[in-house]
C-alpha cells in the first residue's frame, strides 16, 4: 500500500481492488476470479488487447496473480511501463513457479494449470524488465522486494523512469 501513491489502477483485480478511491480496475468485463464487490472501470483482456488509456495515465500500476497467466510477460510489462507516469511505480505480486510447484505437491494442492512460465520468478521478471529498457527508453528501480521470504510469492515494486 505504500507504493500505491496517488491516482493509479488494479489490473486483474477480480472484484476487490487494492485501493477503493483513486484506483480504476481492469479486468475483464465479467472477472473470472470474483473476490469482492468492486465494479470494472475499465473492461479489457489483455490476452488480445491492450489496457486502453493514454501513455502516462497512472501514478501506479498494481497487479497481483496475473502476469503469470500470460506467455508474452514482455507484452504485459510494457504495456504497463506504458500507462504509468515517469516517477510512478509498477508493484508486482507473482509466484516464483518453482517454489510453488513445491509447495503444491507438498501439501496435495493441484497446480494452477494458467501458469505458463515453468521459469517465472524473481530473476526472469527482472530480465525481462532490463530487456524492455533497451528497446523502450525507460529506467526501472526495485524499490521493493520480497522473493519467497513468506511462502511461494514474489513482490517487487518498480519505479519507473521515462
Amino acid at each position: 500500500m505504500p507504493y500505491c501513491i496517488g491516482f493509479g489502477c488494479d489490473v486483474g483485480f477480480g472484484g476487490d481492488k487494492i485501493k477503493k478511491e483513486d484506483c480504476l480496475g481492469i479486468d475483464l468485463m465479467i472477472p473470472y476470479g470474483k473476490t469482492g464487490g468492486d465494479k470494472v472501470d475499465i473492461a479489457c483482456d489483455l490476452s488480445c488487447e491492450t489496457i486502453p488509456v493514454e501513455d502516462n495515465y497512472f501514478d501506479y500500476v498494481y497487479s497481483s496473480h496475473l502476469i503469470e497467466d500470460f506467455e508474452d510477460t514482455k507484452r504485459i510489462l510494457r504495456d504497463f511501463v506504458r500507462i504509468t507516469k515517469s516517477g510512478g511505480n509498477i508493484i508486482l505480486v507473482f509466484p516464483d513457479q518453482q517454489v510453488y510447484e513445491k509447495i503444491c505437491a507438498a501439501t496435495g494442492q493441484l497446480v494452477n494449470v494458467n501458469h505458463v512460465h515453468k521459469d517465472m520468478g524473481y530473476d526472469y521478471m527482472v530480465s525481462c524488465l532490463k530487456s524492455l529498457e533497451e528497446q523502450h527508453q525507460f529506467t526501472s528501480e526495485v524499490l521493493f522486494k520480497n522473493n519467497c521470504e513468506i511462502d511461494y510469492n514474489v513482490v517487487i515494486v518498480i519505479k519507473i523512469t521515462k
